[in-house]
C-alpha cells in the first residue's frame, strides 16, 4: 500500500525520509523494532514543514535525539520518528555576548552534549561542565532539564528556541520553559531547536575539575555498555541506586539485560537484550524497592512504541 505521508515528506526540501527504519541503531540501548517512518529535518524551514505535514494524520510522532532516554518496543513504533539534522546540530561560541567576560555558547537541538563540552574545553570556558557524561542531545537535555549532582540545564541556560506546528519559532527563558527537576512544561509537539548557555573563562582549576568529573564517571558508571544512563530519578533525600543495591538487585539479570554491577541505577544490555528484557528488569526494580522500602521509583526513561498487552504487573521478583 502506498504511504502517502511518506511520499509527501520525501518532497520537502532538506528532509530525508524513509520507511520501516530499524530503531535499535538510533538508541543507546541498541534495542527496539522499526519505525513506520524515519525523518531527518536538516533546517528550521524543513522542520516546520515536516511538523505541519505530520499534523495532517492521526498517528503518533516521536522526536528522537541521541536515543538515550527512550526504550523502544521490540515491535517498533507505529508512527513517524523525527530527528534533527545538519543546520540544527551546530555549536558555536560568541565571546562577551552577555557582558565583559561572559560568553554565549549556542548549540542546535541536534547537537550532542559531548560535542558541546568538547568545544567548551577547546575554548577554555566553564559553566556547562556539570553535563559531563550525560548521553543526550541539547534538545533532549533542555526538554528534561538534564543534569547531575553538580547542576542542571536551567542553571546555565539563558534561552532556548522552541518550534511548534503552525506557530512561529520562539525563544523562551527557563521560567517560560517551566524547567524543574528532570522536567519541563513543553507540550508534546514542541521541538527545542537551539539553546544558548552562559559561560565564563575557565581557570586551570575548573578545567581540572571537568577532567576529574569525567574520570570519576568513567570509573563508577558502565559507559562501555549499551544503556540509557540513569534509569530512575532519585527520590527525595535518597538515591535510586542505593535503594536498588540495598534490595539485593545489583547484578541481577533478566534475559540479556542486567542491573549494572558498577552502578545499580543503570540497566545495561550485556548480551543482545530485547526491549522486553529491559522493561521487565525496570519493573522488577520498582516492585522490589516498593516492597522492601515503601518507595516508588519514577523512571526517567520513556517507554515508547507498541507493547501489546505487556503489563508491569506480570513481572514478579
Amino acid at each position: 500500500m502506498i504511504d502517502r505521508l511518506l511520499a509527501r515528506l520525501q518532497q520537502i526540501p532538506d528532509v530525508d525520509a524513509r520507511g520501516d527504519e530499524p530503531l535499535a541503531p538510533h538508541t543507546t540501548y541498541k534495542v527496539g523494532g522499526p519505525a513506520r517512518r524515519f525523518v531527518v529535518a536538516h533546517t528550521l524551514e524543513a522542520l516546520q514543514a515536516t511538523l505541519t505535514a505530520l499534523r495532517s494524520v492521526d498517528e503518533p510522532t516521536l522526536l528522537l535525539g541521541n536515543g538515550s532516554n527512550v526504550l523502544i518496543a521490540d515491535a517498533g513504533f507505529p508512527g513517524t520518528v523525527l530527528t534533527l539534522g545538519r543546520e540544527l546540530s551546530h555549536c558555536t561560541l560568541t565571546r562577551d555576548a552577555l557582558g565583559a567576560g561572559v560568553h554565549q555558547l549556542e548549540a542546535g537541538g541536534g547537537c550532542s552534549i559531548t560535542r558541546l563540552l568538547r568545544l567548551a574545553k577547546q575554548e577554555s570556558v566553564a559553566g556547562v561542565e556539570f553535563l559531563g557524561g550525560v548521553p543526550a542531545t541539547i534538545g533532549g537535555a533542555v526538554r528534561m532539564n538534564a543534569g547531575t549532582r553538580e547542576g542542571e540545564v536551567k542553571d546555565a541556560l539563558v534561552t532556548a528556541q522552541v518550534v511548534r506546528p503552525d506557530v512561529a519559532p520562539a525563544w523562551l527563558d527557563p521560567t517560560e520553559l517551566g524547567l524543574a527537576y528532570r522536567h519541563s512544561s513543553l507540550p508534546a509537539g514542541a521541538v527545542v531547536t537551539a539553546a544558548r548557555f552562559r559561560v565564563t573563562d575557565a581557570s586551570l582549576e575548573m578545567r581540572e575539575r571537568l577532567d576529574s568529573v569525567l574520570a570519576y564517571r568513567k570509573a563508577t558508571q558502565p559507559l562501555h555498555l549499551p544503556s540509557c544512563g540513569s534509569v530512575f530519578a532519585n527520590p527525595a533525600g535518597d538515591s535510586a541506586g542505593r535503594l536498588i543495591d540495598a534490595a539485593g538487585l545489583k547484578g541481577r539479570k533478566l534475559g540479556g539485560a542486567q542491573v549494572s554491577e558498577q552502578h545499580a541505577n543503570w540497566i545495561v544490555n550485556v548480551a543482545g537484550a530485547s526491549a522486553s528484557d529491559v522493561r521487565s528488569l525496570i519493573a522488577l526494580c520498582q516492585a522490589e524497592v516498593a516492597r522492601q522500602f515503601g518507595v516508588t521509583l519514577r523512571p526517567e526513561v520513556q517507554v515508547i512504541g507498541d507493547w501489546g498487552d505487556w503489563s508491569d504487573s506480570e513481572v514478579t521478583p
